[in-house]
């Protein structure tokens, strides 16, 4: 109950500077029909059921419907650019992410730019990181897991969800961070990569927390340390690795609506109040929790900020990396 008191007053002070926010202008009436989100990935996963829920409170708050449009693929480019061509009227948002407006510039060619293209809405949550191991690795620190490439003539392999995913990226910032050899092991998502982390066939993987729980409960994956600067609220007995020593390897990976360019300011000052206060709800903040995902809601501004500053990291980790796009 502590967390969800934390929740509230966190809240509570974002819904009074959206508030003040607002002014008169196209938002006098808005909404007056049915708003789409448009989800980059298929439906069924852990943020898809989270943005259902704040859809459907959002819906009950302002008594028009939140539509889900899911729209996976191509690292959420697909979506990206069916919003962007979406009339600039508040009525199609896109939930979009690291990938969509950080990471997928200098990894693919898009049909779109992650800044002028869009207007920031509202940061929604990001999902901590966990380096985890098998359980029958023998692997009990993250010292121990960077000496073990040195006794293997390749180096060490990891698993990752995927070219661009938040697992590669983590992944690669311990190789350059560490000096040694690692070799990253794509795979079609999160599922296939934890089982054959859990088997043993590959030496280390960065998972998001709420796919990696199960295997962690029954100890066929190990938890070395969380990414990041601090230790995760839902592991508060797991090391960061920056207190571990290891303070290049910082990733975040962050959730947040986005609207086309050219939505009116007070319009998008008014969808960020209504996504502030459905969240406040506890039917939201349940789901959050059990998701294992951290709340990060700030306004436009502050999201405008978060993705000229991760545009500037993911292109200098990308050509370090070497899988930046020629």
């Amino acid at each position: 109950m502590h967390g969800l008191a934390r929740l509230s007053r966190c809240l509570g002070g974002a819904l009074a500077f959206a508030l003040a926010a607002i002014g008169p202008g196209h938002a006098t009436d808005f909404p007056s029909r049915a708003i789409t989100i448009v989800i980059p990935f298929p439906p069924g996963g852990g943020t898809d059921l989270i943005m259902r829920a704040i859809g459907q409170k959002a819906s009950e708050l302002t008594g028009q419907s939140f539509i889900i449009d899911n729209r996976g693929g191509a690292g959420g480019a697909i979506a990206a650019k069916a919003v962007k061509n979406a009339p600039p009227d508040g009525y199609t948002l896109l939930f979009g992410n690291s990938s969509t407006h950080a990471i997928n510039k200098y990894i693919m060619k898009i049909a779109y730019d992650p800044e002028q293209d869009f207007v920031p809405v509202s940061e929604i949550m990001a999902f901590p990181h966990v380096l985890v191991v098998s359980g029958n690795s023998g692997v009990t620190s993250v010292d121990e897991l960077i000496k073990l490439a040195d006794s293997k003539p390749n180096g060490l392999t990891f698993a990752t969800q995927g070219l661009g995913s938040g697992g590669q990226l983590l992944g690669e910032q311990l190789r350059l961070v560490s000096g040694k050899r690692m070799t990253s092991i794509p795979y079609q998502g999160g599922a296939p990569a934890l089982l054959d982390t859990s088997a043993g066939r590959t030496d280390f993987m960065f998972s998001s927390l709420a796919p990696a729980l199960p295997f962690i409960k029954q100890g066929t994956l190990r938890v070395l340390a969380s990414s990041g600067s601090k230790r995760a609220e839902f592991l508060p007995d797991v090391p960061a690795l920056k207190e571990l020593g290891y303070p290049g390897v910082d990733l975040e990976f962050w959730f947040a609506v986005f609207a086309p360019a050219g939505t009116p300011q007070d319009v998008v000052a008014k969808l960020h109040t209504i996504f502030v206060r459905a969240i406040q709800s506890p039917e939201v903040a349940r789901i959050m929790q059990t998701n294992s995902a951290a709340l990060t809601l700030g306004d436009g501004a502050a999201l405008g900020e978060r993705v000229k500053r991760d545009l500037k990291v993911m292109d200098e980790l990308t050509k370090k990396a070497g899988i930046a796009v020629k």
